[in-house]
């Protein structure tokens, strides 16, 4: 039986967010981020890289292509077609964000985390998730995390569909106005002290934390229609404002940047 995770990536045109705008403004500032740590990390023919919750790989081949040592772990089977389709010499295994016994202790200098903790509303399966990343990366080796963030929730989907009223009755939004997805939920949406809480019970060190798209996601009608001149413009602005702290918190989602060991 497909799980609702299965279901929706089906669907789900995954292959394409990031050649639309303001997917593109996410993709390009975190690159540069990646970029950034793997410079810190040796020399590029003796870097691994492990991108789990891979989606359709756009971040694995594109590290591939660029020389690295990198490989997926995915668990959608269509993603992982998608991905072989996209490159077939690509080194993917399918397998689960929070069990990963195929892969051997402090394997990594890199992993990244860009998806599975989206889907995962249970704090003691975030947990797992990042126990078994941090458990694949070697001493002093850096984890990307990404996290989906509440407040581009109670902006968006609550307040801007008129249903915050009705969310709040049912329990899915409390009176502090936090998410609190029930299992069951494609999506959680955290807040940045849950992402310390969990960095704390996990022992991760965090080096900094920025928001790859910034404002792009509430801003994706006047992105397209933007000169390609003003666009350009736009993901340097953002690339600038990633890590300012008025900035992160504030878009769809940030990514975590901590150091093992």
């Amino acid at each position: 039986m497909l799980t609702l995770i299965e279901k929706h990536y089906n669907k789900h045109k995954e292959d394409l967010r990031l050649q639309r705008r303001h997917g593109m403004v996410e993709y390009a500032v975190s690159m540069h981020y990646i970029h950034k740590y793997l410079e810190t990390l040796g020399e590029k023919r003796e870097v691994k890289i492990l991108d789990v919750g891979a989606g359709t790989g756009r971040y694995t081949i594109a590290l591939k292509n660029e020389g690295y040592s990198a490989e997926a772990v995915e668990l959608v089977q269509h993603n992982i077609d998608v991905m072989k389709k996209n490159d077939p010499e690509i080194k993917v295994r399918r397998g689960d964000a929070r069990e990963m016994p195929f892969i051997e202790d402090k394997s990594y200098d890199l992993v990244i985390l860009f998806g599975p903790l989206y889907h995962l509303p249970l704090e003691e399966d975030k947990v797992k998730a990042l126990e078994e990343a941090k458990r694949v990366t070697k001493d002093g080796g850096i984890i990307m995390v990404a996290y989906l963030m509440n407040d581009y929730s109670m902006l968006t989907y609550c307040f801007a569909e008129n249903r915050m009223a009705d969310l709040m009755k049912s329990g899915f939004v409390d009176e502090e106005f936090h998410v609190r997805t029930p299992e069951g939920e494609l999506y959680d949406y955290v807040r940045l002290e849950d992402i310390d809480r969990l960095n704390g019970k996990v022992g991760l060190k965090r080096e900094m934390i920025f928001s790859p798209e910034g404002a792009a996601d509430f801003m994706r009608t006047q992105l397209n229609q933007m000169t390609d001149e003003n666009f350009e413009l736009f993901i340097k602005y953002q690339m600038q404002m990633a890590s300012r702290p008025e900035v992160v918190g504030a878009g769809s989602h940030v990514v975590d940047v901590v150091r093992v060991g």
